[in-house]
């Protein structure tokens, strides 16, 4: 078994204005430099089989690829300015549209800056094999014709994975959480959605990404590409990705191991009638089940969830969620963007480990959210919240912390914009109620502090053992889904027949 990789978290699909979404070049990058590990700033750059539509659109699309062509030098000197090896890694792309083939995005191995727009997809798929690039097909699930991913024109040497969760929806199945609801191309084809590709035969991987068109990359609950690297640099990403060691998370930052006979995810294995399954994950939240699929149907489920405290449970670290930006609805005419500064302290316990959970909108050049400073017992938070441009209007945001304590360990919040408040609570009251922070008075902007996670229940690991008579080529994948509703799906794992 290798164990040697490490998880690291990015986007490799965002937008700005750099084509026709929204936000600046500068502050795409400056925010993915802020919580990501890496991240593709991928430009709409060009639609060889564009058709004339109502409204004067395809005029907008095509202005866009006329702004993404004259600025591309602009975005090679950022992306070579914002590279960091080991810190932050960033990766030239670009996004190439097709009604009839599907949309995919074009990842380039360094920085030479190539910007070849390429009409015909067998040459652009000559073309990234002898440059080294990824073809990366998204939002899948459309249908044939209608930008949905043709997997008959596959080349699975140059397109490995397929991105299955982004701001569109997922498309694990057609009956899946997270339906395609904000676009014009109907709703998700069965046969353009990850279990058909794999009842067909096709080997993919699978990874999320954004495809944001607020400039934010990494926004929360858009979705995120997960890779099993040695180190963080951009050979070492490319390699987990041809080699399929990804897997696909909606939201939060799940870390996810799946093993077959101890070959990790993303793997072909020659027959063998014996198979052990190995699974380990920890979540952000209260692990509501964990399913291993064999060809599409459910073996085995684990439910975290069901796990008891008992006396031992204070000696392991638990997760405790800050969220924030409940305020003014502005159907009522209320509203605007309130500004946060506030911080956390925790006495009588250390802070392990953080998530950001920063969210899409909404859109503003100048408000950042950011942690501003970070120990063992304090966290500096800078952020702000609206009830605008939000994915399914969901205006929080939060920090999410894996805290070693006890009972008596104390959580204390203490806020200056957007109104002085502060908040204390022991992890013992945590162990049985939430409880919330008003910064003013009604219909004013509050918060919450929730209910402490132990871990028994934010992290889960076992075993099984399956058999195959050979007759077909089987293939396992995991799908994680936690309480809140956020999930992660591995890359399938194949055992070929005999």
């Amino acid at each position: 078994m290798e164990l040697n990789y490490r998880n690291f978290f990015g986007d490799l699909h965002n937008h700005n204005q750099v084509g026709y979404a929204l936000g600046s070049l500068d502050r795409s990058f400056e925010i993915a430099r802020n919580h990501l590990d890496f991240y593709a700033f991928t430009p709409h750059s060009y639609w060889p089989d564009v058709e004339e539509y109502d409204g004067k659109i395809t005029h907008k699309w095509r202005n866009g690829f006329h702004i993404a062509r004259s600025r591309w030098p602009e975005v090679v000197e950022l992306a070579k300015q914002f590279d960091r090896p080991g810190e932050f890694v960033t990766i030239l792309g670009y996004e190439r549209h097709g009604t009839e083939e599907g949309d995919y995005h074009i990842l380039y191995p360094d920085m030479d800056g190539d910007y070849e727009l390429i009409e015909d997809l067998v040459e652009l798929q000559a073309f990234a094999r002898q440059r080294g690039c990824l073809l990366i097909p998204h939002h899948p699930a459309n249908r044939l014709g209608h930008r949905g991913f043709d997997a008959r024109k596959l080349a699975p040497d140059v397109s490995p994975v397929l991105e299955i969760h982004s701001e569109w929806g997922c498309a694990e199945h057609d009956r899946a959480p997270f339906p395609y609801k904000r676009h014009t191309e109907g709703g998700r084809w069965t046969k353009h959605t990850l279990q058909y590709y794999l009842n067909q035969g096709y080997r993919l991987g699978v990874i999320a990404s954004t495809d944001d068109h607020l400039g934010h990359p990494g926004g929360y609950r858009e979705g995120l590409a997960a890779v099993k690297a040695t180190e963080l640099t951009r050979p070492a990403i490319f390699d987990a990705i041809r080699n399929r060691r990804t897997y696909a998370v909606s939201g939060d930052r799940i870390e996810l191991d799946f093993f077959l006979n101890d070959q990790i995810m993303g793997q072909e294995l020659p027959f063998t009638d014996q198979r052990q399954l190995k699974v380990h994950v920890r979540g952000w939240d209260v692990i509501d089940r964990v399913e291993v699929l064999k060809n599409g149907r459910v073996i085995h489920r684990n439910f975290p969830v069901d796990n008891e405290p008992d006396n031992h449970s204070w000696e392991k670290p638990v997760v405790l969620r800050f969220e924030y930006g409940w305020g003014p609805w502005p159907a009522l005419g209320w509203g605007g963007t309130a500004d946060w500064n506030f911080t956390v302290n925790v006495d009588g316990g250390s802070i392990e480990q953080i998530q950001p959970c920063f969210t899409t909108g909404p859109l503003d050049e100048f408000r950042r959210d950011q942690i501003l400073e970070q120990s063992a017992h304090k966290l500096k938070i800078q952020s702000f919240t609206a009830l605008k441009q939000q994915v399914d209007d969901w205006s929080q945001k939060a920090v999410v912390m894996r805290i070693k304590g006890d009972a008596s360990t104390k959580v204390s919040i203490s806020c200056i914009e957007p109104g002085e408040c502060q908040l204390s609570q022991t992890f013992a009251d945590l162990a049985v109620s939430n409880e919330m922070l008003f910064t003013r008075p009604f219909p004013w902007e509050s918060a919450m502090l929730h209910r402490i996670v132990f871990h028994d229940q934010w992290e889960t690991e076992f075993e099984l053992e399956d058999t195959g008579e050979g007759k077909q080529d089987d293939w396992y994948y995991v799908r994680v889904i936690q309480s809140n509703g956020e999930m992660a799906w591995s890359s399938p794992i194949w055992v070929n027949k005999k």
